[in-house]
């Protein structure tokens, strides 16, 4: 979880930084360097992050393999959807664009606390069952095909 929020605070801030600039990057050059320096601080790292954390919550093999093909998915259009967000008539400010940058790396900062959340709340459900109880009551079998919601499973935090 700090591999994903760290660099969407990063994001966040960034393009926090270019909303408040205003349109005035030439006049604060320093400013706009460090808003988009951040930005790449923060964009490239979340992506690897948000799929090493996916693949380590998900199981069976197949619900693995479809929660990161998605995940990569949507990651690519991302790119795509970057490219019609910043309107020429927007100009020098682009507003439009940054502002949806920003609330695209609020939502992703958000759902990640909701996930790491999540996981702690179930992680701690399964602690109080007790492992012999639950082999009790499984087969081998049944726990595997079970995957992430098998009473065994432990959320990767």
């Amino acid at each position: 979880m700090p591999f994903v929020v760290g660099p969407f605070l990063l994001c966040c801030i960034s393009f926090s930084v270019m909303l408040g600039l205003r349109g005035n990057f030439e006049e604060q050059i320093g400013g706009a360097y460090f808003a988009v320096v951040l930005a790449c601080m923060g964009i490239y790292p979340a992506a690897p992050a948000l799929i090493a954390w996916a693949g380590n919550n998900l199981a069976p093999a197949s619900r693995r393999a479809v929660g990161l093909g998605l995940n990569i998915c949507i990651g690519n259009a991302g790119g795509v959807m970057g490219s019609y967000m910043f309107f020429d008539s927007d100009a020098p400010h682009y507003s439009t664009g940054f502002g949806l940058s920003l609330a695209f790396g609020v939502t992703g900062l958000l759902a990640a606390l909701t996930a790491e959340l999540a996981y702690k709340t179930a992680n701690n459900k399964r602690a109080r069952i007790p492992e012999e109880e639950t082999r009790a009551k499984y087969t081998q079998d049944q726990l595997m095909a079970m995957g992430d919601k098998s009473p065994l499973f432990k959320y990767t935090l």
